[in-house]
């Protein structure tokens, strides 16, 4: 799973310039298109709700697993002995999806997706 972030620009609707002559200029872009329709955002929260990730319920069982359950399937996170994590996500078909996070000896991460 993709985790998205929103860019949080300084100075938005800012774009560089480069002529062909190699000068450089800056300009603010402005819409005035008029639009009657804005549309959506493409940011964090649009990205989530389509991976049907914006409302969830989140429990813990008796052996200290996190279980997560989205509309499109259910997240399972097992903490192993050994002190990998196991993440499995099923959605609603039955595919699932494994990554397992190992916590190597140089103190390194090791993700596996399958």
């Amino acid at each position: 799973m993709k985790n998205f972030i929103d860019r949080i620009p300084v100075n938005p609707n800012r774009y560089k310039i480069i002529n062909e002559s190699g000068g450089i200029s800056y300009a603010t872009i402005v819409r005035e298109d008029n639009a009657s329709v804005v549309g959506t955002a493409l940011n964090r929260e649009a990205f989530m709700a389509l991976q049907g990730m914006e409302a969830s319920n989140t429990s813990f069982d008796a052996d200290g697993n996190i279980i997560e359950q989205y509309s499109t399937g259910v997240l399972l996170t097992t903490f192993r002995s050994n002190g990998d994590v196991v993440e499995i996500f099923a959605d609603g078909s039955g595919q699932t999806i494994t990554k397992t996070t190992k916590f190597n000896l140089d103190g390194s991460i090791s993700e596996v997706i399958s």
